[in-house]
């Protein structure tokens, strides 16, 4: 039951933007953290796209996944693992909601982070760039 999930995930860790932007349906909508909503593919692209390009990378620690509505909902708990730009490793607790069309696309992503302390480090990391420069 979790191959959806999984192959959903690698895109995301692999940050394929366009591989992960078709795993929606044309009107699904994404909420990350405290952003407002993406609406259709278009929109979830480019929030999505504009976070991503201010990482280097991440990656999803698993800790448990429910499924409930006969599978078509998710419920993930993850530790996410961003690495910044300037290679500054952040860990934190994150919780997310998967809703999955008939069509197996997802529908619905919620997901539950606070991204301050990625976003202070971020932050530190242009300082002292600039400091330098």
């Amino acid at each position: 039951m979790s191959e959806w999930i999984d192959a959903y995930y690698a895109d995301v860790d692999g940050m394929r933007l366009q591989s992960y932007v078709d795993r929606h349906t044309e009107d699904a909508e994404v909420v990350f953290g405290n952003n407002p909503a993406a609406i259709g593919k278009a929109a979830i692209g480019e929030a999505i796209g504009g976070f991503w390009s201010l990482i280097g990378g991440l990656r999803h620690e698993r800790r448990n996944l429910w499924f409930v509505d006969d599978g078509n909902t998710a419920v993930l708990e993850v530790i996410t693992h961003y690495t910044t730009k300037g290679g500054t490793h952040v860990a934190m607790p994150c919780v997310s909601l998967l809703d999955r069309a008939p069509d197996g696309r997802v529908s619905s992503l919620r997901v539950h982070i606070d991204l301050a302390p990625l976003f202070a480090e971020i932050t530190a990391e242009s300082a002292a760039t600039a400091a330098a420069g």
